[in-house]
């Protein structure tokens, strides 16, 4: 139990790390375990077994520093025990007049603008928004409001860049927009970089960038280059990501929280399509049977993947029976099918025949562009199957069926895929959503799992 006397308590907030001054050790001892989390592996580790280790990864430093994100969920854990302390902030809370947020051709949704209202009073924190909640224009009338500010806006993936990029030049007709990746640059105030490429932009932003913005924000949450980019920028009083799919697991939530700090949710994946503004889907799990005989219980994760999923005749069957019976009852379907490995892309676009096309990473952006056109605009039937690349940042509302054939246990990964499908289209009433219920080893477990995601959602889930 935490001794709840002190004589002094305060915090010294600053833009990137705060520290909390007390003359109650118990009580910082108590906040410190608190924030303290086990290292998944780290009992295996030589530091850990020589005992120069707990394993833990601390949040709270022994002198009481921590991220200043993190400082909203210490206060709410101070109140419980009843400790209000004096908040010294080291650079005063300027006040900021913001541009225009409305951006022509568009009008936000409610949610939409209250989260933009949300991140321009507050300044700091993660905007969870669903997949085809329109995160990238919310982001555009952020940077509307703040235009005069000098911004860095992050990415993990070059082609995610490009189409932000062209929406906030294009579609929302903004100017002083630059871009830097790994084969081009172009300068401007406003900054889209990729993490790969962030030291092109150091000398001309590092130290002087007001606005910091993260798109798909859970991908910074673990990787020394991506952590440190997110907790760099120390003029960066605006600090901002976005996401679907914010990390459950304490190390990486806490990494983003500190950095960013708290999450904002205004809506969720069911709200949206009881509102009309995404498909509904209709999510089907095949029940498969049994195939290992026993044969899996001494096999490692690998050997059963590429067994029981990779280069399974009667599952991947079943899939080419999936869209021949939706090849046979549509004449427009556009078919979306996701593997995990390159190996299983090509095995099912043999056994699926010309209609099929299969992307990989190996291949241009021009050559993705032209594949997922003529994906849409095909007369008939069409079928593109695609690994991790078609999972964020493509947007293709025409998709009417989608096949998770990956097998895999990640939420944000089953989520993400989830909602390239759902957006709403002319086209389509319903989308119709296909995974499996596995039983090998490993594999029913990860089953499971996705099932479970998809019922928390607010999803129904068929067996069949």
């Amino acid at each position: 139990m935490i001794h709840t006397y002190y004589s002094i308590m305060r915090i010294v907030i600053e833009t990137l790390k705060s520290k909390i001054e007390t003359d109650n050790p118990k009580l910082l001892k108590a906040l410190r375990k608190l924030y303290s989390f086990k290292v998944p592996g780290s009992e295996f580790t030589p530091s850990y077994k020589n005992k120069r280790w707990n394993g833990k990864q601390d949040f709270i430093s022994r002198g009481g520093t921590f991220r200043t994100g993190l400082l909203s969920s210490i206060l709410k854990d101070l109140q419980k025990i009843g400790c209000d302390p004096k908040l010294v902030y080291e650079e005063e809370k300027r006040v900021i007049n913001f541009h225009n947020r409305e951006i022509s051709g568009f009008k936000l949704y409610p949610f939409q603008e209250s989260l933009v209202t949300k991140a321009l009073d507050l300044r700091r924190g993660i905007i969870k928004a669903p997949t085809g909640a329109g995160k990238t224009l919310i982001m555009a009338s952020i940077i509307k409001a703040l235009h005069h500010k000098k911004t860095i806006v992050l990415f993990n993936a070059k082609q995610l860049l490009k189409q932000t990029y062209l929406f906030l030049t294009e579609a929302c007709d903004m100017e002083n927009i630059g871009i830097c990746y790994g084969e081009g640059f172009e300068y401007g105030d406003i900054m889209l970089c990729t993490v790969q490429s962030i030291e092109k932009i150091l000398d001309s932003h590092l130290d002087v960038a007001e606005v910091l913005l993260v798109d798909e924000v859970h991908e910074f949450s673990k990787g020394k280059l991506t952590l440190a980019a997110i907790n760099a920028f120390p003029k960066a009083i605006y600090r901002l990501g976005f996401t679907a799919t914010p990390p459950r697991e304490p190390i990486p939530s806490h990494a983003l929280l500190g950095a960013f700090g708290p999450v904002w949710e205004e809506t969720t994946t069911s709200g949206l399509v009881e509102e009309g503004k995404l498909t509904k889907p209709v999510i089907q799990l095949i029940n498969r049977p049994y195939t290992a005989s026993g044969e899996d219980t001494s096999f490692s994760y690998s050997e059963i993947y590429d067994s029981y999923i990779v280069h399974n005749h009667e599952r991947n069957t079943t899939i080419k029976n999936i869209v021949e019976e939706i090849s046979s009852t549509n004449t427009q379907a556009r078919i979306l099918i996701l593997t995990k490995s390159l190996d299983h892309g090509k095995t099912l676009e043999g056994l699926l025949g010309k209609t099929s096309k299969f992307i990989e990473g190996a291949n241009s952006l021009g050559e993705r562009y032209e594949n997922i056109s003529n994906f849409r605009t095909r007369n008939g039937n069409s079928i593109l199957i695609g690994t991790k690349i078609l999972q964020t940042g493509i947007n293709i509302e025409e998709i009417t069926h989608f096949i998770n054939a990956r097998g895999m246990k990640s939420e944000i990964a089953t989520l993400q895929a989830l909602g390239r499908a759902l957006r709403r289209h002319a086209t389509k009433e319903k989308v119709y959503i296909y995974d499996f219920l596995d039983k090998e080893k490993y594999l029913k477990d990860h089953s499971l799992a996705r099932k479970s995601y998809y019922e928390e959602e607010g999803h129904e889930v068929k067996i069949i």
